[in-house]
């Protein structure tokens, strides 16, 4: 789990991006096209696409061909990035409790001097110390030689999104620990996890099902995990 916290300034935004948000239809689309291979990937994407919680999706493209991109033949740019935002602000919020007071006046020095002093953007603590909500970041997937920039670029957009939001403290991000992207999610690494582990075992009464359900001796597994939103 990586978790980036949210800032008092706003994050810079790369000028050469264009950054549009899907529709759901369009979204779903991409999302079979890109995901097709991964593990996960929920059959009622249409449904979370479409719930009250997600934000919105979203993607990346160079500002000098966005107008090439024509949608409707469902071929995907040449460079792009797209991620969507769940919102789960609406359904808990979380609370930092027991830390010394020297660290609360710490985290809340940062926080205030980055609300006077945007220009610096400094990397300043959220107060966690409140409660506080945090937004989802998932379907992230990017591809090209420039994939990297607008990956960044979208959750820069992201960032300032959550910094519009009163309440949001931190973004969330959850991939699969050899899917590629995970090394460009911006993130604290002392607010992660990044060496989690998960496995899924499918359990049967029946002894005949144990030869195609044996987890120990199946086949690797892709390294892109669809993680679905609605399991935080």
């Amino acid at each position: 789990m990586l978790v980036q916290p949210v800032h008092a300034h706003y994050k810079p935004l790369d000028s050469g991006t264009a950054i549009i948000q899907l529709t759901p239809r369009l979204a779903s689309t991409v999302y079979h096209q890109v995901f097709a291979n991964a593990e996960l990937f929920p059959e009622d994407i249409d449904t979370i696409l479409c719930s009250e919680l997600n934000l919105g999706t979203f993607m990346a493209v160079p500002k000098e061909t966005l107008s090439e991109w024509d949608p409707t033949t469902r071929i995907l740019p040449s460079d792009f990035a797209i991620l969507s935002v769940w919102n789960t602000k609406e359904v808990f919020r979380l609370q930092v409790k027991g830390v010394s007071k020297l660290t609360h006046a710490c985290c809340m020095a940062t926080r205030s001097l980055d609300a006077c002093m945007p220009w610096l953007r400094l990397p300043s603590f959220p107060d966690v110390f409140r409660q506080f909500g945090c937004y989802v970041l998932y379907g992230l997937h990017m591809e090209g030689k420039i994939a990297t920039r607008l990956l960044k670029a979208l959750c820069a957009f992201a960032h300032n999104m959550a910094r519009d939001d009163d309440g949001c403290g931190v973004l969330v991000a959850e991939v699969g620990p050899r899917d590629p992207i995970r090394d460009w999610i911006p993130h604290w690494r002392k607010l992660s996890w990044a060496e989690d582990l998960w496995f899924i075992k499918k359990l049967t009464d029946k002894e005949e099902d144990i030869g195609e359900s044996d987890w120990l001796n199946s086949q690797d597994s892709s390294s892109v995990i669809f993680v679905d939103p609605r399991d935080f």
